[in-house]
C-alpha cells in the first residue's frame, strides 16, 4: 500500500512540474515577442469576419424596444490598431517605451462639463447671421441641428490640440477655433490617433482599412459625399510597397507614413528604419532607432520588419515617390480635389432619399442594430451645412437606430446628403460656446478630431 501512495505521489509531483515548465516557457514566449516589436500584424480586425445572422438585414433598423448593446464607442476599424474606446485588455499590451520616447497624450488642464438635461429654449442665433437651430423632441428622442449659410460660414475638419496624438472635449476644440458651431466628427483610437479617410489643407492625416462614407469639401465650399478607400504607394530605390496608412501606429512587417499632422516626432520604437524625406529626396536614416523628428516640409517613411528588409539597399540622397489617393469607391466624385475630407460611415441620405449603408460598409452590431446616441453632417438642397445629433441612453432621450436617425436628419432637418459620426458617449453640439445636448458619459468625452464651422 505504501508503494502505491509514493507512485500516485510520484506522477501528480512531475505532472505539476511538466504543467509549470509549459507555464514558464509560455512566458518566455510572450516576451521574445514582445521584445522583438512592439506593434502587430496588419490584420483586419477579428469582426470583419461576421456570422451569417451578422450578414442578414440590418436586423430591422426601425425595431422599436430598447436593447442593452456595448457602449457605442469606437468600432476596430483601423488598419493599424484594433480600434478605439474598446477594452484594452482585448489586445497585448504594447512594450514599454523609455520615458524619453513616450507621447504627451495627457489632456489640456481644462476640466470638461458635466451633462446637463438639455432645456427646450434653442441657443440664441439670428436669420441675419445665416444661422438656424432646429430641435426635434417628440416620442423619447431629443435631436438638435445647427445649419449653416454655405457663403457665409466654412465647415472644416481639426485636429484635437493640433497634432496626432492627442485628444480634447467638442468644447475646448470650439473655443480654440473661435467657431459659430462644433461636432465631434470621425472615429478615433484612444491616444487621438483618427480612425478615417481624414485630410486636412490637403494633407491626409487618417486612413483606414475599409470602404466608408466620407465627405469631402471643396476649395470653393462646396461637399461632395460617398464611400472612400485610400491607396497609397511608396517607392525608394526602385522598390515599392504599398503603406499601411498614414500618421498611425506602425504595424508589424509595414510601411507607415508620418506627416506634420503627426507633431514633431514619430513616437515609433527602435524596431525599425525610418527614412526622412525632404523635397522626394531622403536627407536621412535612422536604423533602429524610432522617435525621430518630423521635418515640416516633408515627411517620415517609418518600415518595420519585411517592409524594412526591402527598402534596405536605399540611401541618403535617393530619391521617394509617394503616391496617394482617396478614391471614390462607386467612380462618381474626385475627393483627390477637395482640400478637406472627414470620413466616418455610414451613409445616411443619399440626393433626398435614405439611403443606410451600415451593412454593406461592415460596422460591428454596436452601431448598426439598437438606439443609441448619434451624430452627423450633411447638407441642405441649397448646399447650407448641417451638424446633428441626437441624445441617448438617458431619461429624456432613448436615441435612435440608424434608419430612425436618417428619417430626422431628412424630414426634420433638411438634409439632402448626409453621413453618420462617430456617436455614443462622444456624442456632443456646441453652438456659439454653448453645449446645446446631454453627453451620454455625464460629461464631455475627449475626442481626436472635430467639425467646426467657421464664419468666413
Amino acid at each position: 500500500m505504501k508503494k502505491f501512495f509514493v507512485i500516485i505521489f510520484l506522477i501528480c509531483f512531475f505532472a505539476n512540474f511538466v504543467e509549470a515548465s509549459e507555464i514558464v516557457e509560455s512566458a518566455k514566449v510572450v516576451e521574445r515577442d514582445r521584445n522583438e516589436s512592439t506593434t502587430k500584424v496588419n490584420q483586419k480586425p477579428v469582426w470583419q469576419e461576421e456570422s451569417e445572422d451578422d450578414q442578414k438585414s440590418e436586423a430591422d433598423n426601425t425595431v422599436e424596444e430598447e436593447i442593452n448593446l456595448p457602449p457605442m464607442d469606437v468600432p476596430p476599424i483601423g488598419i493599424h490598431n484594433q480600434g478605439s474606446n474598446a477594452d484594452e485588455n482585448d489586445s497585448d499590451p504594447p512594450e514599454e517605451l523609455e520615458p524619453s520616447n513616450i507621447p504627451d497624450y495627457r489632456l489640456p488642464d481644462v476640466p470638461s462639463e458635466e451633462s446637463k438635461k438639455p432645456t427646450n429654449e434653442p441657443p440664441p442665433v439670428e436669420e441675419v447671421e445665416g444661422l438656424e437651430f432646429r430641435m426635434v423632441n417628440r416620442d423619447g428622442v431629443m435631436a438638435f441641428a445647427l445649419i449653416a449659410d454655405h457663403e457665409k460660414y466654412s465647415i472644416r475638419p481639426v485636429i484635437a490640440r493640433g497634432k496626432i496624438p492627442g485628444r480634447s472635449t467638442v468644447k475646448q476644440i470650439s473655443n480654440e477655433y473661435s467657431a459659430i458651431g462644433a461636432i465631434n466628427a470621425s472615429y478615433f483610437a484612444l491616444n487621438g490617433e483618427i480612425l478615417g479617410n481624414t485630410k486636412i489643407d490637403g494633407v491626409v492625416c487618417g486612413t483606414t482599412y475599409y470602404t466608408r462614407s466620407t465627405m469631402g469639401i471643396n476649395a470653393d465650399g462646396s461637399t461632395i459625399f460617398g464611400r472612400t478607400n485610400y491607396y497609397g504607394v511608396v517607392t525608394m530605390n526602385g522598390e515599392s510597397l504599398n503603406i499601411g496608412g498614414v500618421d498611425c501606429e506602425r504595424g508589424a512587417d509595414c510601411v507607415v507614413i508620418y506627416n506634420y499632422h503627426y507633431g514633431s516626432t514619430t513616437g515609433t520604437n527602435d524596431y525599425g528604419t525610418e527614412y526622412i524625406v525632404i523635397d522626394g529626396v531622403v536627407s536621412e536614416i535612422f536604423n533602429r532607432k524610432g522617435n525621430n523628428s518630423i521635418p515640416k516640409n516633408g515627411y517620415v517613411v517609418s518600415a518595420h520588419g519585411k517592409a524594412e528588409e526591402l527598402f534596405k539597399n536605399t540611401r541618403v540622397g535617393d530619391r521617394v515617390t509617394f503616391d496617394e489617393s482617396i478614391i471614390d469607391a462607386d467612380g462618381i466624385s474626385n475627393f483627390n480635389k477637395a482640400i478637406h475630407v472627414v470620413g466616418a460611415g455610414p451613409q445616411l441620405i443619399k440626393d433626398g432619399k435614405i439611403y443606410v449603408t451600415a451593412n454593406e460598409e461592415r460596422f460591428p452590431a454596436d452601431i448598426r442594430i439598437g438606439r443609441a446616441p448619434r451624430s452627423a453632417v450633411g447638407v441642405t438642397q441649397y448646399g447650407d451645412y448641417i451638424i446633428a445629433i441626437v441624445d441617448g441612453r438617458q431619461a429624456h432621450s432613448k436615441g435612435c437606430t440608424l434608419y430612425e436617425w436618417a428619417q430626422i436628419l431628412l424630414n426634420d432637418f433638411g438634409a439632402v446628403n448626409a453621413i453618420n459620426l462617430d456617436g455614443g458617449g462622444s456624442t456632443e453640439l456646441v453652438v456659439k460656446g454653448n453645449i446645446v445636448n446631454s453627453p451620454s458619459d455625464g460629461r464631455e468625452r475627449p475626442i481626436g478630431d472635430a467639425l467646426v464651422i467657421i464664419k468666413k
